[in-house]
């Protein structure tokens, strides 16, 4: 028997309900939401947990909503449209909380904020992949191509471009796109030329009275609308001092914002693309170190460093980086993350090094899908 009504506990990381089968084994469900009597189709089983899918919603929850998009439940691009935004904010909150509870058996502190932008048009980056005459996203588990002549999560910029065919797509498999929010599109694939890389593919950013050099080729928060209360945040958080350190720095993103707040600034990227922007953005006394973070960190000291900044990968801190952190006494370490998971997991080890909490917020950068962003304040007690 692959199919059991069952009732939803909570909300899991990734977006899927739990509840458990009637043997005591946990079960992922997918399109389902806390409290709601589910008829699931199970898709997978192991010995420890199942996975399945909502093949029947008996008794709905009152945060359910319409999904907005004809495509959803085929692209792979969303997985709660069928939740209100309400909902996806208290499913982070509580997910969040359980993740630094088991890992790292710690409290968030009272009411830590969450910071949500516009759950539509706010997708400023994306990946887009052919499919014949047409462009779309790749569907939901698997590698088929959905095809696209709208989507309401990009950016009007970007969906105009889609619509349109106006900045004349290349034939090619794969191809990033970003819209600067200013009217500029700017596109990228492997097979560009150099010269074409500068023509089609470079960019700039105009956002709190900076404009930041950049290309579709780099890494660059997606959703422009909600950036400015991140930047808000560690701005806030960094404080003045004499020397700040930005770890996994990309094109200098936060150092260009706190760069006037320290007497000495050093980042630390070891992609050269994001590198060669990243002198573009900052002053001409900042150090722009080309480097993997953990190899620079064992190879220099940096003792008598007033704030860093972390915002590594989705992996988080490789080991022998956090070994460094953990015997260093910055006064402030800022850590923005991408995978709350990570995270937790990276705090754990500074605990035991005497890091606590200060502040900690939450950014939904990306509304109908179960991806969230943390930002930490930590400090040596």
């Amino acid at each position: 028997m692959n199919d059991f009504i069952l009732i939803m506990e909570k909300m899991a990381q990734g977006g899927s309900a739990l509840s458990h089968l009637p043997d005591g084994r946990v079960c992922f469900v997918e399109g389902a939401l806390t409290g709601e009597s589910v008829l699931v189709e199970l898709t997978q089983q192991k010995k420890d947990f199942a996975k399945g899918f909502a093949k029947k919603i008996m008794e709905p929850s009152l945060e359910r909503v319409t999904p907005f998009c004809p495509l959803y439940g085929k692209c792979g691009g969303c997985s709660l449209q069928h939740a209100s935004m309400k909902f996806q904010e208290q499913a982070a909150r509580q997910v969040v909380e359980e993740l630094f509870g088991r890992f790292a058996k710690e409290k968030l502190p009272p009411g830590w904020k969450i910071h949500f932008g516009s759950p539509f048009h706010y997708r400023n980056r994306a990946r887009f992949v052919r499919h014949g005459k047409q462009w779309g996203f790749r569907a939901r588990d698997s590698h088929d191509v959905i095809p696209l002549s709208d989507c309401p999560i990009l950016s009007r910029g970007l969906a105009q471009a889609l619509k349109e065919d106006s900045i004349h797509w290349p034939w090619v498999p794969e191809l990033n796109v970003f819209d600067n929010g200013d009217g500029c599109v700017s596109i990228y694939h492997e097979k560009m030329s150099p010269s074409e890389c500068i023509k089609k593919s470079e960019n700039k950013v105009s956002l709190m009275g900076q404009t930041l050099s950049m290309d579709a080729s780099v890494f660059f928060q997606s959703n422009l609308g909600l950036l400015p209360e991140l930047v808000k945040t560690v701005q806030n958080a960094a404080g003045t001092g004499r020397w700040l350190i930005d770890l996994f720095s990309g094109v200098g993103f936060f150092a260009s914002f706190l760069q006037d707040q320290f007497d000495r600034v050093t980042t630390v990227e070891r992609d050269p693309n994001c590198l060669r922007h990243a002198r573009k953005n900052l002053s001409a006394t900042s150090e722009e170190v080309s480097a993997p973070a953990e190899q620079w960190l064992e190879e220099n000291a940096i003792e008598g460093v007033d704030t860093l900044i972390v915002d590594p990968p989705r992996t988080g801190i490789p080991e022998s980086a956090l070994r460094v952190l953990c015997k260093a006494s910055p006064k402030k370490l800022l850590y923005v993350s991408c995978d709350p998971v990570t995270q937790a997991r990276d705090f754990a080890i500074l605990k035991t090094a005497g890091y606590k909490i200060v502040d900690a917020q939450g950014f939904g950068f990306y509304p109908q899908t179960s991806h969230f962003e943390m930002f930490l304040e930590l400090q040596k007690g």
